[in-house]
């Protein structure tokens, strides 16, 4: 929010861009001269420009306790990221996209997800073309291995629905390593929810890096009819590139038409920066899932 400054004798002066405009170019006369009302307003537009730009408006939300306590490996607090702009009177709702994250950012730690992709990369972007929400998986607990549980992904999405406003028919998932396995699993359970999906290094299993689901002919039949682009670093070998390989193989053996593997070429596990590529997200924005509806809270 800009700031306001009481002037001498006046109201006090919202520092807008007009303002600063109109101050502008007598700023070096001002502050040379170091007095005055005007000295202030200009020092103070100089801050506002050197300010970054907020186009997103990133919270932090929490599960009510009922909810909370019917999962097994979800953090209660999750990450939702929309337009700092205040939508247009009669605007659409917003696509929604649902990013899940990889091994490494389990734990309760949610302030961290404010720094990862996508919300990195699109919070640069002066317009906002998706509501953003990231979950955090819970670490591993003693023995019991935690890793993303449909179930819990589940009960999440039945609490947006209510909370969240977006288009319910562009509700796109996204995920990287464990989080590319969680959008292969959920996606499978429940291909309905979604227009599109973009596993990123993702495993095919729930029992490690190179498990391979004994569903996985299921799967494909499911996931078939789906716009998919898969993405993988064709030197990874923590989550195999064969792993990608194979489920894309076996999505064109179920008749999949809209589904594409894309191997990064000199690509390892690491491909974070996959997810700070335009060509994603414009894809993403190409699929709807059928007629208008729209989850208003």
């Amino acid at each position: 929010m800009a700031s306001t400054i009481p002037l001498p004798g006046r109201r006090a002066l919202t520092l807008a861009s007009l303002l600063c405009a109109l101050v502008a170019p007598i700023e070096a006369a001002v502050f040379a001269a170091s007095t005055g009302w005007l000295a202030a307003v200009a020092f103070a537009c100089r801050a506002a420009a050197a300010e970054p730009s907020r186009p997103l408006d990133v919270e932090i939300r929490r599960l009510p306790d009922e909810i909370a306590r019917a999962t097994t490996s979800l953090n209660p607090r999750f990450i939702v990221a929309s337009p700092a702009a205040p939508p247009a009177t009669g605007a659409k709702p917003l696509p929604l996209l649902i990013h899940l994250h990889g091994a490494g950012d389990r734990g309760t730690d949610i302030e961290k997800l404010r720094d990862r992709q996508p919300v990195r990369f699109l919070g640069g972007r002066a317009t906002q073309a998706f509501v953003i929400v990231m979950p955090q998986c819970l670490a591993d607990d003693g023995g019991t291995r935690r890793i993303w549980e449909v179930a819990d992904l589940e009960l999440l999405f039945a609490h947006l629905e209510h909370t969240v406003s977006f288009d319910a028919d562009r509700v796109s998932l996204t995920g990287y390593s464990m989080g590319g396995y969680g959008t292969w699993a959920w996606a499978a359970a429940f291909p309905q929810r979604f227009a599109a999906i973009s596993p990123h290094a993702g495993g095919l299993g729930a029992g490690g890096p190179k498990d391979v689901t004994g569903d996985l002919d299921a799967w494909a039949t499911r996931l078939a009819p789906l716009p998919i682009r898969i993405v993988h670093g064709a030197d990874d070998t923590v989550v195999p590139a064969e792993r990608s390989k194979r489920m894309f193989a076996a999505l064109k053996a179920h008749g999949a038409r809209q589904a594409e593997l894309i191997l990064l070429p000199g690509k390892a596990h690491a491909i974070g920066d996959s997810f700070a590529d335009e060509r994603l997200y414009a894809w993403l924005l190409t699929h709807a899932r059928g007629a208008g509806s729209a989850s208003r809270p």
